[in-house]
């Protein structure tokens, strides 16, 4: 069987590669995938593919949010900076 072409994997920037083992072990990791795609599971990934799409700053907005309501809003932003990004205000 041929690797899936779907996968999430080759999306990952591959600089994550050298700080986290699992992940690296994760991008080298064989695919297997042997089960068919049915005609209605194909519809719906090119429906999906078209959109709507939620945008990048809506998504980091949210997850501020919900650290916010956890009680984590110091450790999401101490993380943000650590990855040299600004963190999301709302």
């Amino acid at each position: 069987m041929s690797p899936r072409r779907d996968s999430a994997a080759p999306a990952i920037a591959t600089d994550l590669d050298e700080e986290d083992p699992v992940l690296r072990a994760f991008r080298l990791a064989p695919v297997v995938y042997d089960e068919q795609i049915s005609d209605e599971e194909r519809e719906a990934v090119a429906a999906g593919a078209a959109g709507p799409f939620t945008p990048h700053e809506e998504v980091m907005a949210e997850i501020r949010r919900r650290a916010e309501a956890e009680g984590a809003l110091a450790e999401y932003e101490e993380n943000m900076r650590a990855r040299g990004r600004t963190p999301a205000r709302p």
